[in-house]
């Protein structure tokens, strides 16, 4: 095997260990697809592939909701694995078929770690509480449930890798060119997908004319990416300091 590969895949096992640390302890959103993809990209030596796979990724699970114990698919996982792919077959087609398989075994992972794991971390948490028990609660609330991460997530990452790398090679050697154009043109719907899926968790019939101008701006006007969310940043204001001044006129009244 390529020491190469073997340092990339021992970094990518730490990454993604800090990433579920930030997605269950910190909270600083490192974990989103957007974000880790360049972060894959870079470690793979392919910083622009694994910035369109993240950005695509981000797209397919944008809508996702967090409701109770239903547990969505788990983009994470599947983003540093299908990016990581991606790189090593220079392809982001690569990252399109595997992305969503990948999220789906994760999620099972997840409902693992939730309902038996750390049920069972629970219950020990509670009795080190009712025993004043500082060193058993830092192990059952902080050190564990990292632990269920690292083995569950991490090291899936680095064998899937390390080891898999010379498959995935192989297996896109052997796909028609008619399967991976026809990738790339449902690569390029995802991002409709997602947009309507989080329109569907909106109130958008009150907010179509923010999309209308968005749409109009792009299409006729020929305004790039970042204007239109500059542009957004501008309608965001105007509309969150309109409201504060209607609150504060209905607070006088």
């Amino acid at each position: 095997m390529d020491s190469g590969l073997l340092v990339q895949s021992l970094v990518l096992t730490l990454v993604t260990w800090l990433m579920y640390f930030d997605k269950y302890c910190t909270q600083l959103f490192t974990y989103r697809p957007v974000v880790i993809g360049p972060i894959v990209g870079l470690i793979m030596g392919n910083f622009e592939i694994g910035l369109q796979v993240g950005c695509i990724v981000e797209l397919m699970f944008l809508g996702q909701v967090f409701v109770g114990t239903a547990l969505p698919p788990e983009e994470t996982f599947s983003t540093i694995i299908a990016t990581a792919f991606a790189c090593i077959a220079n392809s982001t087609e690569v990252a399109l078929a595997t992305a969503l398989p990948l999220a789906v075994i994760a999620q099972m992972g997840m409902y693992f770690r939730n309902m038996v794991l750390c049920v069972w971390t629970g219950h020990r948490l509670e009795a080190a509480v009712e025993r004043h028990d500082l060193k058993g609660i830092t192990m059952n609330c902080l050190v564990l449930p990292n632990v269920f991460n690292l083995v569950l997530f991490a090291l899936p990452v680095f064998l899937a890798v390390y080891f898999g790398a010379d498959l995935v090679q192989g297996i896109i050697n052997v796909i028609p060119q008619s399967i991976i154009t026809g990738l790339a043109v449902g690569g390029n719907m995802i991002g409709a997908v997602g947009l309507s899926l989080l329109m569907k968790s909106i109130n958008f019939s009150k907010m179509w004319y923010f999309f209308l101008i968005g749409f109009f701006f792009a299409s006729y006007l020929g305004i790039g990416n970042i204007g239109i969310t500059m542009l957004a940043v501008i309608c965001v204001a105007a509309a969150f300091y309109a409201d504060r001044d209607r609150e504060e006129q209905a607070a006088l009244s």
